[in-house]
């Protein structure tokens, strides 16, 4: 594993102009304290990237020079944006390789406070002013590319905050296949946007009991855990389905996996826990969600004998992905329509694969062929990428991810009609006690964080507008949790089905996550 060196900044000259206009307010702009964690990255300085006509080419701001009143934000291991140090005028350039002379529509992802842009490469200007009030992708016209090497240079004027993550480069006829793609393949569920809300638990090899400080062994941990008495509780609390966790910061999984086995040995399990799971939930009418962390070093973990084997300290990424849609196919086709969905955390290392500060091989994850991979089996299965408070990061999904306790308006039929996230179906998740798993050793869960009116309140809104809720439940090492969490739980079912009138709550101000979008 390479350890991190200190992450290098370039200064460019002003020799090109980007404005952006825009005003943005009610949107969260800080970093929470308890990511700040790996601040530095390996920075291979300002490198020529390599353009595929075939694909969305994401060229982050690390690629570009920038202007000294810019910096980079490196929080939890990885490269996040550049924001603004002083206001007025900020520089970015980029050198880009086209293999022929084409032409490339451009958008980018940006925070920006009144701000204004012009986008220059080879002569041509694209001014844009952006109305947005939260993190957006701005469309900034488009670019012709000569074959052979150029410079995309862009200016931003502004008073206020201003960051940027990325921009990026998209042919014409490859937007058109991936938004054919989106109309045909986008799954909208009524069980997914009537489900009123769902449970979901980061139980994994790193669950602790409430006292002690011996950790079992996965294989032990797994053999204990009493499926038919969790799929009790489930029921009691009147979920609609459960989004479980099967990796969380470090790749063990709770099943026999061939894919994972080949690449490392003592990560999965002789008993199918995650099949018996599915089962028993079937049976009780559960849908079933799995929450999938593919390893990456991140604030409470680092599993470097995992990404050592799969590919995931390579600058090129290839390996990595080949290998995670082989254990995504692989689960997928084995539990087949008993599995009803994906929750894919960090999106954001899946759209920059150089978030870690290495350049060349594929600058973004292959989203077409993941979702592939996690449709084995069940073609209706919906996908989430996580993407924290950045915009949708593929259009190869259907849900939002919601994470941190949030309540929508303006939907129709539960899915966004306009803003960052666009076409998806709306979602929340969020933690209901301190954190979303109990990884703390000799510790209590904390009592719940919300009440029963507050939760009854925002469920009902939820079904108002076609939306679900899932609450996060922490779980001590033998399955068990809180009872005091459950007891609110069989409130609020007892509630819920003996009061079927939808009432709305009325406006209430946007709750964020106290997580980083990237656990």
């Amino acid at each position: 594993m390479k350890k991190f060196e200190n992450f290098r900044i370039f200064i460019c000259r002003p020799l090109f102009i980007l404005l952006i206009g825009c005003t943005l307010a009610n949107a969260q702009n800080k970093i929470d304290p308890y990511a700040e964690t790996g601040d530095h990255v390996i920075g291979d300085g300002i490198v020529t990237v390599e353009i595929n006509p075939n694909q969305i080419n994401v060229l982050t701001a690390r690629y570009a020079s920038i202007s000294p009143n810019l910096k980079p934000v490196v929080k939890n291991h990885m490269f996040l944006w550049v924001e603004s140090i002083t206001p007025e005028l900020h520089y970015l350039e980029w050198k880009v390789k086209s293999p022929k002379t084409d032409v490339y529509e451009v958008s980018t992802l940006v925070f920006a406070e009144e701000a204004s842009i012009e986008l220059s490469c080879n002569g041509q200007k694209e001014e844009v002013v952006n109305k947005a009030l939260e993190w957006s992708r701005l469309s900034l016209g488009s670019v012709r590319l000569n074959e052979g090497d150029n410079l995309i240079k862009m200016m931003v004027r502004t008073s206020n905050t201003f960051n940027l993550s990325s921009i990026e480069l998209t042919q014409p006829k490859i937007r058109q296949k991936i938004n054919e793609d989106t109309f045909v393949g986008r799954q909208y569920p009524d069980w997914f946007r009537d489900a009123g809300y769902g449970l979901m638990f980061q139980w994994t090899n790193r669950a602790t009991p409430e006292k002690g400080d011996t950790i079992k062994n996965w294989e032990d941990k797994v053999n204990d855990f009493d499926v038919e008495r969790f799929a009790n509780m489930v029921e009691q609390t009147g979920a609609s389905y459960v989004l479980w966790s099967i990796t969380w910061g470090q790749q063990y999984i709770s099943a026999p996996l061939k894919s994972l086995d080949k690449l490392i040995k003592g990560r999965t399990t002789k008993r199918d826990l995650l099949g018996e799971m599915a089962d028993v939930l079937d049976k009780k009418g559960i849908k079933l969600i799995f929450y999938y962390h593919y390893g990456y070093d991140c604030y409470h973990s680092v599993d470097s004998d995992w990404m050592e084997a799969s590919g995931g300290y390579k600058a090129d990424k290839t390996e990595l992905y080949y290998n995670i849609t082989n254990i995504l196919s692989e689960i997928g086709k084995r539990y087949k329509r008993k599995l009803h969905g994906w929750w894919f955390d960090g999106a954001q290392r899946y759209y920059d694969c150089h978030f870690d500060g290495s350049s060349g091989g594929i600058l973004s994850a292959p989203f077409e062929e993941m979702t592939q991979a996690a449709r084995r089996g069940n073609i209706e299965r919906i996908v989430s990428y996580n993407s924290w408070m950045l915009p949708s990061l593929t259009e190869y999904q259907d849900y939002f991810a919601g994470e941190g306790l949030k309540q929508f308006e303006g939907l129709k039929d539960g899915k966004f009609q306009e803003g960052p996230q666009k076409g998806l179906m709306a979602h929340t998740c969020f933690p209901l006690e301190r954190r979303w798993g109990h990884i703390d050793q000799n510790s209590k869960i904390v009592s719940p964080h919300f009440s029963a009116e507050i939760l009854i309140s925002r469920i009902k809104h939820a079904q108002e507008h076609r939306y679900p809720l899932s609450i996060n439940l922490e779980m001590y090492e033998d399955g068990s949790v809180s009872p005091e969490s459950l007891e609110l739980l069989k409130t609020i079912q007892k509630t819920m089905s003996t009061n079927e009138s939808k009432i709305s709550p009325g406006p209430s101000p946007n709750e964020q996550s106290d997580n980083e979008g990237a656990k």
